[in-house]
């Protein structure tokens, strides 16, 4: 397990889970409330990051409903009776379980921290990027080097819209926590996209898309 902190947030990594995903667990170190970002793979792999916090997560932030990030939501339910917040009609959700629909602009408590709600559409039509403090939870919408996969160049060109118009406006030294892999800072991802906004592109591009490469 590895933790990060940001003020009065503490992050905790495990998995990496199902198809490489990580697991994510957000505390409010002043109350002990507790949420997870997602619920990807195993749940013994989330319950596990939660132990290793000491803490009984309450709510699931869910990023986007494809199906390597939710196959954990029952039983984390069961186990916890936390409740799915997620954005109204992202598919890849089962029938009740979206608890608290979330748009962009809202704000979500865990404890005495807000997470701010960013509609971030383009890898999936309700992809949302949850942030508190300089912390940005961000599914699979921005990696380092480059955005989430997107099926076609219409999604892509969505999807690059909902990352230079929200996530870049946030400031340069918040950190990007994404659904898989490592993470990286917005500053350092403004440079990079820096790069691929500087070429041509085939009208047809999409799919995984490299800010330096491509």
């Amino acid at each position: 397990m590895e933790t990060f902190r940001d003020g009065d947030l503490e992050i905790v990594l495990g998995g990496p889970t199902g198809y490489g995903n990580n697991v994510w667990v957000v505390v409010d170190r002043s109350t002990g409330d507790a949420a997870f970002i997602d619920a990807p793979g195993d749940p013994e792999a989330n319950i596990a990051a939660a132990d290793a916090l000491g803490v009984k997560p309450t709510k699931i932030l869910l990023t986007h409903g494809h199906m390597d990030h939710t196959p954990a939501i029952d039983a984390l339910k069961a186990k916890y009776g936390a409740k799915l917040y997620a954005a109204s009609g992202e598919p890849g959700l089962k029938d009740g379980q979206l608890d608290e629909p979330v748009k962009d602009g809202d704000f979500v408590a865990v404890g005495n921290l807000r997470f701010q709600v960013l509609s971030v559409p383009g890898h999936t039509p309700g992809s949302t990027t949850y942030v508190c403090g300089k912390s940005a939870f961000v599914g699979d919408t921005l990696f380092p080097g480059g955005p989430g996969r997107s099926k076609d160049n219409a999604a892509l060109q969505q999807e690059i819209g909902s990352i230079t118009t929200k996530l870049y406006a946030l400031p340069d030294d918040t950190t990007v926590y994404p659904g898989h892999g490592a993470t990286t800072t917005i500053g350092a991802s403004k440079g990079e996209y820096a790069v691929f906004a500087s070429k041509q592109h085939a009208a047809d591009l999409c799919g995984d898309v490299s800010w330096l490469e491509s």
